[in-house]
């Protein structure tokens, strides 16, 4: 019998509100600069993949509140530099960085607070398992999440990331659980899916837009997740 249910943040339960684009262009007017929140869009595929680029190498920058700190920044600047804005691009990543350590630059996806609700209804006990800053609990009490979840467990503040088993292994030993009695959800099946395989725990992929690659339970709708988990 299932007792726990684990969930990833980002794209899981969380987007950024607005995207890097929008919070860009606000900080970059505020400083003066002629911008336009149309070019700063057109660059967020590059963003990206200056992300999965970084990511790929080694993605071990999740593993440390200066390594998390710094990815992001870098982000930041290089977006500033896309923009021809070298020269004003660390106090712009500075600002960017600090607008989103405030909740209101996050939105809660539709379906996650009737599915966290139905989920505690049935006496499941939750939990947070996200490659991410180590910011994250504070970030969840702004949003009125964090009364949910037993245990928060942010990459950056232990020191292993996902896909590691041993970041799933550390919530597991916070929550007395043992693996086949917790499930874990995320957007990310190399992530989410196979880190959570490794150490034992059943995966479940949000997929809102179609299209994961086979292999594990898929629901596109976290309404779908007390289902999932009572047939469990």
């Amino acid at each position: 019998m299932i007792k726990a249910v684990f969930f990833d943040i980002g794209s899981t339960l969380l987007y950024p509100n607005p995207d890097i684009d929008g919070v860009f262009y606000e900080v970059a007017r505020g400083r003066g600069h002629s911008v336009s929140l149309e070019d700063a869009h057109a660059k967020l595929p590059e963003v990206n993949r200056f992300y999965e680029e970084e990511y790929l190498k080694d993605g071990d920058f999740w593993c440390s509140r200066e390594g998390a700190v710094e990815m992001y920044l870098e982000m930041y600047r290089y977006l500033s530099r896309l923009m021809g804005l070298e020269e004003d691009e660390e106090p712009i990543a500075q600002e960017v960085y600090s607008r989103y350590l405030k909740p209101r630059y996050w939105r809660i996806i539709d379906d996650v607070l009737p599915c966290l609700k139905e989920l505690k209804g049935m006496r499941l006990r939750l939990g947070v398992v996200s490659n991410w800053s180590s910011n994250l609990p504070d970030l969840l009490r702004g949003l009125s999440l964090l009364p949910y979840f037993e245990e928060v467990v942010a990459s950056a503040e232990v020191g292993y990331r996902k896909p590691s088993p041993v970041i799933f292994e550390l919530m597991l030993e916070r929550m007395g659980v043992a693996p086949f009695e917790a499930v874990h959800v995320g957007d990310k099946p190399d992530a989410d899916g196979v880190g959570a395989q490794a150490a034992g725990i059943t995966p479940v992929i949000i997929d809102r837009q179609g299209g994961q690659p086979a292999g594990f339970i898929c629901i596109r709708s976290l309404s779908e997740l007390a289902g999932v988990v009572a047939r469990l």
